[in-house]
């Protein structure tokens, strides 16, 4: 069986054209799925990002009372000293 050339090139092109529809279609499933993940890392990084503030709040109470707590000692170890001084 002996083909022409100008069948032949009809018959590549056609399956250059087929392959180039099969990746074309592979590549829009595989950016589809790409973006699905993107959105389930977004979602986690919002709620890893809420996480955070929650914890920076908090830290940020507890320094505000530990900053109180330490104002008071210091006000009762200088009070004691001074008695100490007056006694002694």
């Amino acid at each position: 069986m002996n083909i022409g050339w100008p069948l032949a090139i009809v018959i590549i092109a056609i399956v250059i054209g087929i392959v180039a529809y099969l990746s074309t279609l592979s590549a829009a499933d595989s950016a589809v799925a790409v973006e699905a993940e993107k959105a389930k890392g977004g979602e986690a990084f919002k709620q890893l990002a809420a996480d955070y503030e929650k914890l920076a709040k908090e830290t940020r109470d507890v320094q505000v009372a530990m900053q109180s707590d330490l104002a008071d000692m210091r006000a009762k170890v200088e009070s004691m000293e001074k008695m100490m001084r007056e006694v002694g």
